[in-house]
């Protein structure tokens, strides 16, 4: 083989999609050099939900899938560690999405502009929701819990748009109709 085709291929093996699916998600997991560098979130279609995770599917796959499988059940997920590509990430998306990830907890939720507050950057609202916006790895790093002024239910890029956001906080609060 020649030395193009070695690393095309190797490139090829150290890329992949693993996905997962639990009661009304759908999570395909993009993974690149051992990393994930993006989650697709989505409403699992009925395909989905007769599949099974293949016998070579990763560890993690397995883990989040048994977590995806909790919060259809309105449990805490409790989603095994992954290796986040957060060097992938600029700096302030960076420290938004980390403290949204190491202080806002299962069952919570803050505003865009308490957010803000909480990372250091008050009156950085709508800089946060930009960061939201650009989450690489939703319902990991729950952007779902971060709301309006006032709670209002806005902002949710998803291409499943506000139902999704609306449906895992639902899920969240053990409300969700399946």
């Amino acid at each position: 083989m020649s030395e193009g085709k070695t690393a095309c291929a190797a490139a090829q093996a150290s890329e992949r999609v693993e996905r997962v699916a639990a009661g009304p998600l759908a999570l395909a997991i993009h993974w690149r050099a051992g990393q994930v560098v993006a989650l697709r979130l989505g409403r699992a279609t009925k395909a989905d939900a007769r599949a099974a995770l293949p016998p070579d599917a990763s560890a993690e796959a397995r883990a989040v899938q048994a977590a995806l499988d909790r919060l259809a059940h309105g449990q805490p997920a409790n989603f095994p560690p992954l290796p986040l590509a957060w060097e992938r990430v600029p700096p302030f998306s960076r420290g938004v999405l980390q403290t949204l990830f190491d202080r806002v907890g299962f069952g919570q939720t803050v505003t865009y502009g308490e957010l803000a507050a909480l990372c250091g950057q008050p009156g950085k609202a709508r800089a946060v929701g930009q960061a939201m916006a650009r989450n690489p790895w939703p319902l990991i790093v729950p952007c779902h819990r971060v709301l309006g002024a006032g709670g209002a239910l806005t902002g949710y890029t998803n291409p499943h748009g506000l139902s999704l956001k609306e449906l895992l906080l639902e899920m969240e609060s053990g409300r969700a109709r399946s």
